[in-house]
């Protein structure tokens, strides 16, 4: 009898963890929309994305990767240097307008722990990035910011199954593009990075991701 007390007591912890760690997520997808627990906002999540769903208490999130996605020749026997197309949407709060955020993030003479952090989670933006275009991008009836940029990088790609201690240096591209919008003090961020040569194709899908994008709506 009391075997069977301790064990209804472990099945009753199990449970009671796995509920808390639902409890725990910023939000769940149900049916191909990701429904965000504590910003009331909602994304459609095409089957082509593999999605991880983030804590409740950070401010990314969700962060979407490509599940079929093209190779640069220089990674064919090394296929894991390659950038995976990916979205990191983070969500911070701001006492300033949409232009001038997007100007604070972009300029090199602003500095601030908020900016810091978010750039941690942008790569597109770090180092000598160039800055290839801004423009207005309507999502339903919010208007936003989009960037586009391109980043250099230079790295040395060890061949798989390869025995010689030589590694290939490899200089090339990034591409990547930011979407800013702006509601009450809530500012949304979407970042999309993926191989430059290949940039056009999937920004297009990266623009079909956002125009899925719902407000919550205002009280």
């Amino acid at each position: 009898m009391k075997k069977i007390l301790i064990a209804v007591i472990m099945v009753a912890l199990v449970f009671s963890v796995a509920g808390a760690k639902k409890k725990d997520k910023a939000g769940k997808v149900i049916d191909g929309v990701y429904l965000d627990a504590k910003y009331n906002f909602s994304l459609d999540v095409p089957d082509v994305w593999k999605y991880k769903i983030k804590k409740n208490k950070d401010n990314i999130r969700l962060i979407l990767t490509k599940k079929q996605y093209d190779t640069p020749t220089q990674f064919l026997r090394a296929p894991s240097y390659t950038t995976v197309p990916k979205v990191t949407i983070l969500i911070d709060t701001t006492s300033l307008s949409l232009d001038m955020f997007v100007d604070s993030l972009l300029s090199d003479k602003f500095n601030s722990k908020q900016k810091k952090s978010i750039l941690s989670e942008f790569p597109i933006l770090f180092g000598d990035y160039k800055l290839r275009k801004r423009a207005k991008l309507m999502v339903g009836d919010v208007e936003g910011i989009r960037i586009s940029a391109q980043l250099r990088y230079t790295i040395q790609v060890q061949r798989a199954g390869s025995q010689s201690d030589k590694a290939d240096v490899v200089t090339d591209f990034n591409g990547g593009s930011i979407f800013f919008a702006k509601q009450g003090d809530k500012i949304y961020m979407f970042h999309f990075i993926c191989e430059w040569r290949y940039f056009e194709v999937y920004v297009q899908e990266f623009t079909n991701l956002v125009q899925g994008f719902k407000f919550p709506e205002e009280k």
